[in-house]
């Protein structure tokens, strides 16, 4: 039964996780060694319990190695998650993106030896953000050339006698039209039109030389009879008050609408990524306001666009969240670098939820910062992930009561309390009598289920403020804290060895078996230790079951 559990919680915490998880161990020669993976490594790494026991040395090539060490002496180091991206091969030979989260383990004393990875494969999120930053950067460059092409670029300029002949032009006129200045006086006007203009270009022109200033759109074309897109303005040439001609005065077009489909087709593509994306995608100005949310704003947090639009972009962000992100945001504009970051921010109906994000800073043609492209998603799901395999690493399967991880960490607390204000402890640790005898009778379905049946009977005599936990196989540790005195330590191992061996029916199995214990109380005359009091308990444990257990034998 025991097995079983454990294959189920496997099962629920690692391998129905659809994310990748590893468990790395730090080995004494300073090596991480493969100590766990999950059926999603298998599925999308492609790798197999091979790799069980080996170090990154042994699987993967040195410059992977290394990155991977490096990343994971961090997070032992800093004793903090660490967050990072990364390339990964498929078993198909594509590269994917993966988002690597290690969670560093601490053992009993207070050491991390191992690191917990769960690795998120991104690849899809990671061509959506490309795409992204890729449309928004073509919309900048197409709005900054249009700007351009209206602030500097000079217009061309025609003089044009009332007959309609060309008598003077500007140098912009040979640039557009490559005819040179001779080559263009003398010429009728209606030389540089294309042929379906020309019609409109004369009915234009009678209007000016009427005293009417009207602007038109034609199409012109160069000597080399390439089309000129081109918006051309008709003013009078007024000499003692009456016109003798007119000022073309045109400009060509011919990039500018180029650009703007481009710009259009840029605007689309950002339109489609932003309003299909289910993540938060975010513009932020150089001030950190924010100027545009994407529509999943109302999928994932349950509020309007209007709700945010002109706000700081840590509106609706947890109070003790806001100032990691300030400096956060402000380091990323200075190092020009993306960022990364875990916050929670508000939920209109369901709290406050869980959400990481990544910020690529944007800089203009003059280096200088003008907005930041936020991408974030909710990550509560990956969070309680995280809660559960902490929850695993310091708990039984069996039982479900704390393991031996939990219980040094709590008996090395308990003897710090002593040694600040002379709170009185005991440890106590006992087992069932004779426990083999009833594998080997009933099976171990009923052995597993006489452990759990041990650990709820004495759960049932022990104090709230107790801590009993699983050493491992039927074997059983009491910490008792603040303790009156010997008699109350004592009455508690009789309680317990009343309740253990009352008769036994588990399943179709009867029997009677007992418990044996042994107690370990603080010594006054020496010191007293983590070692000692785990000692003199376990020694307590072996004399009582020497002199034929069901009962508890002490050691002070």
């Amino acid at each position: 039964m025991m097995i079983q559990k454990e294959k189920f919680l496997n099962n629920v915490l690692l391998n129905g996780i659809q994310d990748m998880v590893y468990i790395m161990e730090l080995g004494h020669n300073g090596q991480f060694v493969y100590n766990f993976i999950n059926l999603a490594v298998k599925k999308y790494a492609g790798f197999t319990d091979a790799i069980i026991g080996k170090n990154f040395y042994e699987v993967l090539d040195k410059q992977t190695a290394d990155f991977l060490h490096q990343k994971y002496e961090e997070a032992i180091r800093t004793r903090d998650c660490v967050v990072y991206e990364d390339l990964y091969p498929s078993p198909l030979g594509e590269t994917r993106y993966g988002e690597n989260v290690l969670t560093p383990l601490i053992d009993d004393d207070g050491n991390c030896v191992s690191v917990v990875a769960v690795v998120k494969d991104i690849t899809e999120r990671k061509i959506a953000e490309q795409a992204a930053v890729k449309a928004h950067e073509m919309l900048v460059e197409g709005k900054q050339r249009y700007q351009s092409l209206f602030d500097y670029n000079l217009d061309a300029v025609i003089a044009i006698d009332e007959d309609g002949m060309i008598v003077a032009g500007n140098r912009s006129l040979e640039l557009i039209t490559g005819y040179t200045y001779q080559e263009l006086i003398g010429i009728p006007y209606t030389t540089l039109v294309v042929d379906q203009d020309i019609q409109n270009a004369e009915k234009y022109f009678e209007i000016a030389i009427n005293g009417i200033l009207e602007e038109f759109r034609i199409k012109m074309k160069n000597k080399n009879g390439r089309t000129i897109e081109s918006i051309v303005k008709f003013t009078p040439i007024i000499v003692n008050n009456q016109t003798v001609g007119i000022y073309a005065i045109c400009k060509d077009m011919t990039e500018q609408i180029k650009i703007q489909n481009k710009y259009n087709e840029s605007e689309n593509k950002f339109e489609i990524i932003a309003e299909n994306s289910g993540d938060l995608i975010t513009m932020l100005d150089y001030r950190g306001k924010i100027t545009y949310v994407s529509p999943s704003y109302r999928d994932v947090l349950n509020f309007d666009a209007d709700e945010y639009i002109g706000k700081d972009f840590y509106h609706n962000v947890h109070p003790e969240d806001i100032q990691p992100l300030l400096q956060s945001f402000e380091q990323s504009k200075k190092n020009r670098k993306p960022w990364v970051a875990q916050f929670r921010q508000k939920h209109q109906t369901m709290g406050w939820i869980w959400s990481e994000l990544r910020g690529s800073p944007v800089y203009n043609y003059k280096n200088e910062f003008k907005q930041m492209v936020v991408l974030s998603r909710d990550i509560s799901m990956r969070k309680n992930y995280e809660d559960k395999l902490k929850y695993f690493a310091y708990h039984d399967s069996l039982t479900g009561l704390p393991n031996r991880r939990y219980f040094n960490m709590q008996l090395k607390e308990a003897l710090e309390e002593y040694e600040h204000d002379g709170s009185k402890l005991a440890v106590i640790i006992m087992d069932l009598d004779h426990f083999k005898s009833i594998n080997d009778t009933f099976g171990h379905d009923v052995g597993d289920k006489a452990i759990s049946e041990f650990a709820l009977r004495v759960g049932k005599k022990i104090r709230q403020a107790d801590t009993l936990a699983r050493l491992g196989g039927d074997e059983f540790v009491l910490l008792m804290k603040d303790c009156e005195n010997k008699e109350e330590v004592i009455g508690i191992a009789d309680e317990i060895i009343e309740a253990v061996k009352a008769p036994w029916v588990i399943e179709d199995a009867k029997f009677v078996t007992t418990t044996s214990i042994g107690i370990s109380l603080l010594a006054k005359d020496k010191a007293n230790t983590f070692e000692s009091l785990m000692k003199n308990a376990d020694q307590a444990l072996y004399e009582a079951k020497n002199a034929g257990g069901n009962q508890y034998f002490l050691k002070q």
